[in-house]
């Protein structure tokens, strides 16, 4: 396991655990939001959106478990696994607005 590339202090820590909870909420919110947005119009593109948000509420949530709680995956593992994530959160967002 490789050392991440910098160390949390105590005031860091909380601030990195604050938001990441935070963002995890907000993006739980914006999931059921757009669930009821898919319910009310049956637009079939909001289920990119919907899989986006539960992707993004899914990927701080491993980091947010692994940096501060358990070591559940190696550190470059875990690297590649929020970048993999972003890239398809980008890519099922893009797919969401253009898609007819």
């Amino acid at each position: 396991m490789t050392e991440p590339p910098f160390h949390f202090g105590v005031e860091s820590s909380a601030i990195f655990t604050i938001t990441h909870i935070a963002v995890i909420a907000i993006a739980i919110i914006l999931m059921a939001i757009s669930i009821t947005a898919y319910k009310n119009t049956s637009l079939k593109r909001i289920k990119y959106v919907i899989c986006a948000f539960g992707l993004f509420a899914f990927n701080y949530f491993i980091n947010l478990i692994d940096a501060e709680y358990v070591d559940i995956i190696p550190d470059d593992m875990r690297y590649a696994l929020t970048s993999s994530g972003a890239l398809g959160i980008l890519i099922l967002l893009f797919v969401g607005i253009v898609k007819k």
